[in-house]
């Protein structure tokens, strides 16, 4: 019993420790993140348009 009492106060001294983000860092990191995944799915999709137009001309 003393090893689940010694792991839950490690716990609870490392939970004490977390430096949250404000509403302000997570609202910009969140538009960050969305931004990048919206720029890089459009890239995507326009090499995959250029590949399928290569291999159409190609191929026939």
């Amino acid at each position: 019993m003393s090893k689940v009492k010694n792991f839950s106060e490690g716990v609870r001294k490392e939970w004490n420790k977390i430096s949250w983000p404000t509403l302000k860092e997570l609202q910009d990191n969140t538009t960050v993140v969305v931004l990048f995944s919206i720029i890089l799915s459009l890239f995507i999709f326009f090499i995959d348009q250029i590949y399928t137009k290569a291999l159409e001309f190609i191929f026939g």
